[in-house]
């Protein structure tokens, strides 16, 4: 059970609601430990304006997860999401999904196990935005496009670490706090500091694009899923075209692989 719980933890995944992107754009990023090593693609792309898609893969023809959230506009944190691998004809397979009570705050989580369904739950801070750590930033992207931060700001950290008979570890309570302009790469970037302040540690640095809110590069010194030892996300490239480019994207994954590569 805790391989196949381990399988969730980095596969939470899903469909659109909606088929009107955003916007064209297509983020590739690389996800790391901080020395690099470890590497794994992750690709944002929000298909509407309430729903942001992550695809991860460390090479193609093998297992990649697809990932989808419904975001509340309100306060654009997730609904929902729901857990699945990229098909092989680029479609999502579903295996199971996460769900927010938003009048309790409590995070349900279920996944569909060989032996049965498997159910954990969690609570959220109420007052403030949540996020999924294991999301690879997906959900907090969207909630720093929309809201464009220039100034401290606080969220929660909701995170799946399948450890015994537990979907979830700990959420950790989280302050950014606002360092100003500086370079990060070839151009400017807003630096904001982390440092998880309730829950488990952990501190890290934000750089977000002024212009646009996307993050251009993320790190923490905890790990966001079993086997890293800390965490690095870093933008590779933005590839335009968006829906059309997005699904050419995802069936492609297996679009000239053996047979048996199918997963």
């Amino acid at each position: 059970m805790r391989v196949l719980a381990a399988l969730f933890c980095l596969t939470l995944a899903g469909c659109a609601h909606q088929p009107v992107a955003v916007d064209d754009a297509i983020r590739h990023y690389v996800r790391s430990n901080r020395d690099g090593s470890s590497p794994e693609h992750i690709v944002h792309f929000r298909p509407s304006a309430t729903d942001v898609s992550v695809y991860k893969w460390v090479s193609k023809c093998n297992g990649a997860a697809y990932v989808t959230a419904q975001r509340d506009p309100a306060v654009w944190e997730p609904r929902s999401l729901i857990a699945g691998r990229v098909a092989t004809d680029g479609s999502q397979k579903r295996i199971g999904e996460l769900v927010l009570d938003r009048g309790t705050r409590i995070l349900t989580a279920s996944i569909d196990l060989p032996e049965g369904k498997m159910t954990d739950t969690s609570g959220v801070p109420a007052g403030l935005p949540w996020f999924l750590f294991d999301y690879d930033l997906g959900d907090l992207n969207t909630w720093l496009q929309e809201t464009k931060p220039q100034a401290d700001f606080r969220f929660a950290w909701a995170l799946v670490w399948p450890e015994g008979k537990r979907i979830f570890g700990e959420t950790a309570t989280v302050q950014a706090t606002f360092r100003g302009i500086e370079a990060r790469g070839a151009q400017p970037a807003r630096r904001f500091d982390l440092r998880f302040i309730e829950g488990r540690p952990g501190t890290g640095t934000l750089w977000i694009d002024p212009a646009s809110g996307a993050i251009i590069e993320a790190e923490v010194g905890e790990p966001n899923h079993p086997g890293m030892t800390d965490y690095r996300l870093k933008l590779e490239r933005i590839e335009s075209g968006g829906t059309a480019a997005w699904q050419t994207l995802l069936r492609g994954h297996y679009g000239n692989c053996p047979a048996e590569t199918a997963p």
